[in-house]
C-alpha cells in the first residue's frame, strides 16, 4: 500500500527541487539506495542504471552543461498508486559551439512504500535531441581523455 499522499507530495517536491539544482547529490537525494533509472523509449538501448552508476556517470554530463535551467510544464501525482509524472524541458549551454542542451522529458516516478523516497525513475527523453547530442558529447569526452560511455 502506498505511503500517505502528503508524504509522497513532499518527496515529489523535493525531487523536483533536486532536479532543478541538478548536482549529482541533489538530484539523487530522494532516490532509494536500490532505485533504478530507466531511459525510454527502450529502442534507445540504454540499460537501466542503479543509483551508484548514475552518481558515477552524472558528473561527466554535468561538466558540459552550463547555465542549466529546468522548466516544469505539468506534474501529475496519483497517490493511490504511489506514482507521479512530470513533463519538463531542461536547457543549458554546452561547449559544442552553438549547440544548446534542450532536452524534453516525461519522467515517471514510483515512490517507496512509505512515500519518503523514489524507488524507480523512468525518463522518456527526446530521442531526436539525444541523437544529435551524444555523438558530440562522446567526441568531447574522448578528446578530454575521459570515459564516454553514456
Amino acid at each position: 500500500m502506498p505511503g500517505p499522499a502528503e508524504t509522497q507530495a513532499a518527496t515529489l517536491a523535493k525531487f523536483i527541487e533536486g532536479w532543478k539544482t541538478f548536482t549529482p547529490e541533489a538530484w539523487t537525494e530522494t532516490w532509494t539506495d536500490d532505485c533504478t533509472q530507466n531511459f525510454l523509449p527502450f529502442t534507445m538501448g540504454v540499460p537501466p542504471r542503479t543509483k551508484p552508476e548514475v552518481l558515477k556517470l552524472l558528473p561527466s554530463l554535468l561538466g558540459v552543461l552550463h547555465n542549466y535551467k529546468l522548466e516544469i510544464y505539468s506534474v501529475l501525482h496519483d497517490a493511490s498508486k504511489g506514482k507521479a509524472a512530470i513533463y519538463a524541458t531542461s536547457f543549458a549551454d554546452t561547449p559544442f559551439g552553438d549547440f544548446k542542451w534542450t532536452n524534453e522529458y516525461a519522467v515517471f516516478l514510483t515512490f517507496s512504500e512509505d512515500g519518503t523516497q523514489v524507488s524507480k525513475l523512468e525518463e522518456m527523453v527526446d530521442t531526436a535531441f539525444y541523437k544529435e547530442f551524444f555523438p558530440k558529447f562522446q567526441k568531447y569526452m574522448i578528446e578530454k581523455g575521459a570515459p564516454a560511455n553514456h
